[in-house]
């Protein structure tokens, strides 16, 4: 049984709707660099944008939250607590 199969099987249906989003995510990117490398690092960061993606479906607030961290201008704070994301800002 896969990683993915027991964990929707044993899991909240928003942890298994997360967990399926995660699985995705990566299934498109390559990590056969050496864990903690820089060439690591760069994954983690094309697979945050491509979980972002994959988030909005499900769980537009935390896209919008990984949005912030990839996307928000330069700033010495949080870019979470200061990112205005497109759907807020229409409201």
């Amino acid at each position: 049984m896969s990683f993915t199969n027991a964990a929707q099987q044993t899991a909240a249906p928003h942890d298994a709707a997360l967990t399926a989003a995660i699985v995705r995510a990566a299934a498109v990117l390559r990590f056969d660099s050496r864990p903690g490398s820089l060439e690591r690092q760069c994954t983690i960061g094309l697979f945050v944008a491509a979980l972002s993606d994959r988030l909005a479906l499900a769980f537009p607030h935390s896209s919008d939250a990984l949005k912030a961290v990839v996307f928000s201008p330069a700033t010495d704070g949080n870019p979470v607590e200061t990112f205005h994301p497109q759907s807020q800002q229409r409201a």
